[in-house]
């Protein structure tokens, strides 16, 4: 599922940070903060993080995490068991929690 992403790449890794950061979510954080300095020193990863965040589906977002990391990789033999995989699907979550309350806002759980 795609949502519109309305704001910048800006706006969005602040929202991002903000989201992780309030879940305390640390691997994920480590694991865009990776993504981020990576796109500062390469240019052709940097428009395909910008269109991902902007415009990507979680497949997308997967592949274009992929440089960091097997998304499908072997467990571990102790937590976390699938350190990358948790930290992409917790930038997924974030990312499409933040499209979700744009596109429907009257819908927010905190919402009164």
């Amino acid at each position: 599922m795609r949502l519109p992403n309305p704001y910048s790449l800006e706006e969005t890794l602040e929202k991002l940070r903000h989201g992780l950061t309030a879940v305390s979510n640390e691997d994920a954080l480590t694991l865009l903060e990776k993504a981020i300095t990576k796109a500062s020193d390469d240019r052709s990863y940097a428009k395909q993080f910008e269109e991902t965040l902007l415009r990507g589906s979680t497949i997308e977002i997967r592949d274009c995490l992929s440089c960091f990391g097997d998304y499908f990789e072997r467990s571990q033999d102790a937590p976390p068991y699938y350190p990358h995989h948790d930290a992409v699907n917790g930038i997924d979550c974030a990312l499409y929690a933040i499209l979700f309350d744009v596109a429907y806002p009257d819908t927010r759980q905190d919402h009164q």
